[in-house]
């Protein structure tokens, strides 16, 4: 008797268990209004070449854009560059953009140095959202076979 009545429980918890699982889920909650996310996918030293991937993390399309940043890397001076239109960004919008650097302001690296580490400071400008400053501070490392090319 002792046994039926074990097994019987043990049949009756598995069975709540599947039915539960196999239920409704929990509604999942889409993150909005966070800030853009502005990264570095390559920094080319050689040809003077800094692209730029800017993320919209908004639901609200993000008109007339631009963006102004300044790249310091450790022990050399900061890099600035001119304003930059971006075309407008709808909703969770990448963009990636190319920029032209000033030779003269480019510092000369180290070939044995493996990381330039460095802080990006931006400032993203629009129509309909506020102005926002974004800063990432991260490492760039070589690209093995590549002269002057960071990722």
């Amino acid at each position: 008797m002792k046994k039926t009545n074990y097994l019987h429980i043990t049949l009756i918890t598995f069975c709540f268990i599947t039915l539960q699982a196999c239920g409704p889920s929990i509604p999942r909650t889409e993150l909005s209004d966070l800030p853009p996310l502005i990264e570095i996918v390559s920094l080319n030293l050689s040809e003077q070449q800094l692209k730029l991937r800017v993320s919209h993390r908004n639901k609200i399309t993000r008109k007339d854009n631009q963006l102004s940043c300044q790249l310091a890397l450790k022990d050399f001076i900061p890099i600035k560059f001119n304003r930059v239109t971006l075309p407008d960004m709808t909703t969770y919008a990448k963009e990636t953009i190319d920029i032209k650097l000033d030779q003269t302001n480019l510092p000369k690296v180290d070939k044995q140095q493996k990381g330039l580490p460095y802080v990006l400071d931006c400032y993203i400008f629009s129509e309909n959202f506020r102005d926002e400053q974004i800063i990432k501070k991260a490492s760039l490392f070589k690209v093995p076979g590549i002269s002057g090319e960071y990722r």
